[in-house]
C-alpha cells in the first residue's frame, strides 16, 4: 500500500548549543512520508514548494529517503514557511511560524488535478493546511478525491493555533474532513480543546467523531500510554520510558510506524476495525518508533528503521507495563 501525504514541508530551525540556528527540513506530513518509506514503505509526498534555495534542501532532502515528489508543484514568487523550535528542559517543543506567502498554503486544486491514485492506499493529512480558506478547498478537493478512490484516510489534527488568522473557524474546518476520515490522531490537549469548542465532554465529543464516520481515533498524551477506540473495541499501550532530547515530530513518528504496520498487513478502510488485532499490534509498534525519535534532536534523521526499532526497543513489552 503506498502513502500519500500532502500538506506543508518547511525548515525547522533547530536550536544549537552556541546559540545559533540549524535548518532542518521539516513539516508533519513530510515526516510522515520520510519515517514509512524509512521503515521500508512506499511513500510520496504531495505540496508547493517555493522557487528559493530553502526549497533545494527540502527536495534533495525527500529525494535522500525515497520520497516520491512527482506531483509536487513549485510556486512562483511565493517563500518557503519557517519554523523556530524552542525546546524546554524536557525536551518538549513550542513553535513561532513564518508563514507569510509561503509556497505551503499557495496550492490550489488545480494543482493536483492529474493526481493518479493507487489502487489500494493511504492517504494522510494534517490541520495545517485549514488555516485558509483558499488551501482549505485545495484539502477538501484532496480528500473528496481520496476518498472517492477508496483510500484510507488518516487526519493528524496537530492543532498549531498561532498559524490561525481566524480561530473561529477552526473547528468547523476540522469537523468538515470527519466524515472522510479513517483514523483520527489527536492529543489530549487538542480533545480537550476541541470537545469545550463544542460544548460536549471528552467522552461525548469521541462518541460523536464515530458517529459521523470514523473509524478509529488514536489518541496520545505525551510519555503517558497512547489509546486507539473504535466503535467496538479499545487498547491502551504504554509508551517506552526514554530520555527526551527533543519532543518535535514524535507523534509525525508515532503515525509513520502506525500506517506502515497497517499497510504490511493489507489493512483497507473496509477492513479497518474488523482487523483490531492488527490495530493494537500496530499501535504497539508505533509508540516505540515516536520513543526513538524523542531520544535525538531532529525528526528526519532519526525517524527509525526497522532495524533500529528492532535494536532499541527488543525487550520492551509495552502490555506488561500497563499490567
Amino acid at each position: 500500500m503506498q502513502l500519500t501525504c500532502f500538506g506543508e514541508m518547511l525548515i525547522d530551525l533547530l536550536p544549537t548549543g552556541d546559540g545559533s540556528l540549524n535548518p532542518i527540513a521539516g513539516g508533519a506530513p513530510a515526516n510522515v512520508a520520510v519515517g514509512f518509506a524509512k521503515l521500508g514503505g512506499s511513500a510520496r509526498f504531495v505540496g508547493g514548494f517555493a522557487e528559493d534555495p530553502f526549497s533545494l534542501q527540502l527536495k534533495s532532502t525527500l529525494a535522500l529517503y525515497a520520497v516520491g515528489t512527482e506531483y509536487c508543484v513549485s510556486i512562483s514568487g511565493a517563500q518557503t514557511a519557517l519554523a523556530i523550535v524552542h525546546l524546554d528542559a524536557q525536551g518538549e517543543r513550542s513553535f513561532s511560524f513564518y508563514r507569510d506567502n509561503t509556497a505551503d498554503i499557495a496550492i490550489r486544486p488545480k494543482d493536483f488535478e492529474h493526481l493518479q491514485w493507487p489502487d489500494h492506499g493511504i492517504f494522510h493529512f494534517c490541520s495545517n493546511t485549514l488555516t485558509d480558506a483558499e488551501v482549505t478547498s485545495t484539502t477538501m478537493a484532496l480528500l473528496k478525491s481520496a476518498a472517492a478512490h477508496n483510500q484510507l484516510i488518516s487526519f493528524d489534527v496537530n492543532l498549531r493555533l498561532n498559524l490561525w488568522q481566524d480561530l473561529s473557524c477552526l473547528s468547523e474546518r476540522i469537523e468538515a474532513c470527519y466524515p472522510y476520515v479513517d483514523i483520527l490522531k489527536m492529543s489530549k490537549d487538542e480533545l480537550r480543546y476541541l470537545a469545550e469548542e463544542k460544548n460536549m465532554r471528552e467522552a461525548s465529543y469521541l462518541d460523536w467523531l464515530l458517529s459521523v464516520g470514523v473509524q478509529a481515533v488514536i489518541s496520545s498524551d505525551g510519555p503517558n500510554p497512547c489509546s486507539v477506540l473504535t466503535a467496538k473495541d479499545f487498547y491502551s499501550v504504554a509508551s517506552p520510558t526514554i530520555d527526551a532530547v527533543d519532543t518535535t515530530g514524535a507523534g509525525d513518528s508515532l503515525m509513520a510506524g502506525f500506517l506502515f504496520q497497517l499497510s504490511q498487513h493489507g489493512i483497507s478502510k473496509d477492513t479497518l476495525v474488523q482487523n483490531f488485532p492488527t490495530v493494537k499490534k500496530a499501535l504497539s509498534f508505533a509508540v516505540k518508533c515516536g520513543a526513538f525519535t524523542c531520544e535525538h534532536k531532529g525528526v528526519m534523521p532519526f525517524m527509525p528503521t526497522l532495524i533500529d526499532v528492532s535494536e532499541r526497543f527488543s525487550s520492551f513489552n509495552p502490555e506488561a507495563l500497563l499490567g
